[in-house]
């Protein structure tokens, strides 16, 4: 099920308030102020600071909120159920996530919602390069965040799927299905022509086998990991794209994604594998060789782009300039690199 947009910050606050003490038992609660971290265009985020009684003593929690967007957003439907499923399945496979609760009833603030607490610890900046934490490791350090990020996406891949009714279950024709879909329905009709010859060359070139279905995460990146002191996740975040199919999806969004960066700024962290080192890692942890994983890269390459795009275009609604311009974008050429003849 789709979940709706929240009410306003007073609709949301009373409501949490009402929900804590009817399902958590919290007695007195406050709320302090709300901060939302992002521009909301992938997800509704509120974080806010909960204080409570328990038995005549006052308790206190950093809590996140998480719903659909309130106006359009990235995506054009919205399912908690799913990124709930998800993240279940993945902490019983070992995956450190956020211990989220899902809230299908909108009744409380308006919405569903996910509830979880605020997981202190580092986060990757999306260039990796110049991360004050990362840099700041030693280059054997930094190879054993690779290594610890890597093993958290082959556990994500061993979850059992067998209670994730919600997460959607696409083979590779059908996600080049969806992704075209999600071409026309982001752009109103008329996608940027290098992403739609990019899914053209996916469908032309998709391998004939695929690797068994997992379940995915659907946005393998370092910027949605909570690492702690000791360079180990201690939360996968965002599962906002989860999906099961074949785990190449996952591992060519991070590996594209990475030397996109590469490609763009010249440099990376001293002592990061490099592409083939960081899938030798993969296929070590996985138990199984990679397959086709250019296929998969050149795929994730529009799929993100085509997201970039579409937030490109609801920055612009909103007055914003687009953080890249949408048809001159430098990530095209690559794009255009990767499926020109020859």
């Amino acid at each position: 099920m789709a979940a709706t947009s929240p009410g306003d910050d007073s609709t949301i606050a009373e409501g949490l308030i009402r929900w804590l003490g009817d399902r958590w038992d919290r007695g007195d609660v406050s709320l302090g102020e709300f901060r939302r971290p992002s521009g909301g265009f992938s997800s509704e985020t509120i974080m806010v600071e909960a204080a409570w009684v328990v038995d005549g003593v006052g308790q206190r929690a950093s809590l996140v909120l998480r719903t659909a967007p309130a106006g359009a957003g990235t995506f054009p439907h919205y399912d908690l159920s799913a990124q709930f499923q998800a993240q279940q399945a993945a902490a019983a496979a070992g995956v450190a996530v956020a211990d989220p609760v899902y809230e299908p009833d909108p009744r409380w603030i308006g919405a569903q919602f996910i509830l979880m607490p605020r997981i202190d610890g580092h986060i990757i900046d999306g260039v990796a390069h110049a991360d004050r934490w990362l840099l700041g490791q030693s280059e054997p350090s930094r190879r054993q965040i690779y290594q610890n990020f890597l093993a958290a996406l082959a556990a994500v891949h061993r979850a059992d799927t067998g209670q994730t009714g919600d997460v959607p279950r696409r083979d590779n024709a059908g996600e080049l299905d969806f992704w075209e879909d999600y071409l026309d329905w982001s752009s109103d009709g008329s996608p940027v022509e290098t992403l739609a010859d990019g899914i053209r060359w996916c469908r032309l070139h998709r391998p004939e086998a695929e690797p068994p279905a997992t379940l995915l995460w659907g946005d393998a990146r370092f910027e949605n990991v909570v690492f702690g002191d000791d360079l180990r996740p201690r939360a996968v975040l965002d599962w906002d794209m989860t999906s099961i199919g074949a785990a190449e999806h996952d591992l060519a969004w991070f590996t594209s994604l990475d030397s996109t960066m590469e490609r763009l700024f010249g440099r990376r962290a001293p002592g990061s594998p490099s592409r083939e080192e960081t899938v030798a890692m993969f296929e070590e942890l996985a138990g199984r060789p990679v397959l086709d994983l250019e296929w998969y890269e050149t795929l994730a390459m529009v799929r993100s782009t085509a997201i970039m795009t579409r937030i490109g275009y609801l920055r612009r609604a909103a007055g914003e300039p687009p953080m890249l311009p949408i048809h001159d974008n430098p990530i095209l050429d690559l794009v255009r690199e990767r499926i020109a003849p020859g």
